[in-house]
């Protein structure tokens, strides 16, 4: 291919020297400066330094002079030269998704647990969050190190504005769901500077806190059953739901282990009678295992169910308080409202069932320790939170204390009375001290 050159001016391509002002082809530069060649197309020079490229033999040479005299001053900056990488500060995405992959996404969290953090921080992720110049961007496009106090607000903001405008207020105004994200938020920035992604947190101004949650929208339940409410419960339920709430009231466990309990789980005594319901680790909500007895009104209702509708027992895999084949039940939401209505009870949830349980345990002089076995609690201090001194138990605490009281009474009045003479023998003098 022929070079023609001009000036350090040329165009590398077999087109005539005449037809240059109208070919297509890019301009080149040629120069040789104290010892260094210098070949540069004119098209990625201007594309650099964002020009329009040359096309006719003027415009080319006027950007030769130019390349000529930063050549000959040391001040051209060659656009071939490898550029420096850019050390890019890590966003908000960059950061959740850390966050998600080593605290969240880990063998040892529960499916369910993991997939409530991810909806959280998903939801956190594209809230809209004010930018330069009257403009909004979402918080994942934001670098982390500079999220401010202002812009966890305006997070706050934006979900109140979402969960109005989709008509989707649910406990509580929404109220819990917002409170559970911002909870969400705090503990990854928290998780962010223990593994150096920034060194304080918006939540916190020194030791100050700035950015408070709402402590009053979670807190928790001590609903209990109003006298009668069992036997209507027990009366208008199903024969799958008396079973059910006979097991709660009875065990105190979860719905969800209830349902997840296999006939093999159960322990037999000599005679083959029910007598423990054994929970592995993998299906409780704490990962614990543990073990419950079985008492009389359960061990009925687990007779009743041990055979399906043709007579024969069900396999050892079959689910105890699943339907009449065995199968699972994955959810009661439906049946427990039907029977609540018909039952005329109010304001229960199945869960109340699990604190009525405690409570009655409690009730009986049983010690929070022994109350926290059956719950399946990891801390007692769990356990004194879940539960709440009812009523019924004061008035027992008071009962005992007057009867003790009572009992002091009369002791001292025996010792306070003088002795009885015709009692006093020489073997048994009378205490002449008192």
């Amino acid at each position: 291919m022929p070079t023609i050159t001009h000036n350090g001016c040329s165009k590398r391509c077999d087109c005539a020297k005449k037809s240059w002002p109208k070919c297509p082809h890019a301009w080149w530069f040629n120069l040789r400066w104290r010892g260094t060649s210098f070949r540069l197309s004119l098209d990625k020079v201007s594309a650099a330094r964002n020009e329009p490229r040359p096309t006719s033999k003027t415009e080319a040479l006027r950007l030769c002079d130019i390349l000529r005299a930063e050549i000959r001053s040391g001040t051209f900056a060659d656009p071939n030269a490898p550029r420096p990488a850019i050390a890019l500060k890590p966003t908000f995405a960059d950061v959740a998704e850390n966050y998600l992959l080593k605290f969240v996404r880990i063998p040892t969290r529960r499916p369910r647990g993991a997939a409530g953090m991810e909806i959280l921080i998903s939801m956190a992720r594209r809230a809209e969050i004010p930018a330069a110049n009257g403009t909004t961007i979402r918080l994942e496009e934001k670098a982390f190190d500079e999220i401010t106090k202002a812009d966890i607000e305006a997070v706050r903001e934006w979900r109140q504005r979402e969960t109005l405008r989709r008509g989707r207020a649910l406990a509580k105004d929404g109220r819990v769901g917002l409170n559970r994200m911002m909870s969400r938020l705090r503990h990854l920035c928290n998780w962010a500077i223990e593994n150096g992604f920034r060194n304080d947190t918006p939540f916190k101004i020194g030791a100050k806190t700035v950015i408070r949650l709402d402590p009053t929208c979670e807190q928790g339940r001590d609903t209990r059953l109003a006298p009668g409410d069992e036997a209507r419960l027990l009366a208008h339920a199903s024969p799958h739901m008396r079973s059910l709430i006979v097991a709660a009231l009875s065990t105190g466990c979860r719905v969800g282990e209830l349902l997840s309990l296999q006939w093999h789980q159960i322990r037999r005594d000599d005679r083959g009678e029910p007598e423990w319901l054994v929970l592995p680790g993998a299906k409780t909500k704490t990962g614990d295992g543990r073990t419950i007895p079985i008492g009389s009104k359960l061990r009925a209702e687990l007779w009743m169910r041990r055979h399906g509708p043709d007579g024969r027992e069900h396999a050892e895999d079959a689910y105890i308080f699943g339907e009449d084949d065995g199968e699972q039940v994955r959810s009661i939401r439906s049946a427990w409202r039907h029977t609540c209505q018909r039952s005329g009870v109010h304001g229960v949830k199945f869960h109340d069932l699990r604190r009525e349980f405690a409570s009655r345990l409690l009730e009986s002089s049983a010690r929070i320790h022994d109350v926290a076995a059956f719950l399946g609690h990891a801390n007692v201090s769990t356990t004194s939170t879940y539960l709440k001194s009812t009523p019924v138990r004061l008035a027992h605490v008071l009962e005992r204390m007057e009867q003790d009281g009572c009992a002091r009474l009369v002791h001292n009045d025996a010792l306070d009375a003088p002795p009885d003479a015709s009692k006093t023998t020489p073997e048994h003098p009378a205490n002449l001290l008192n």
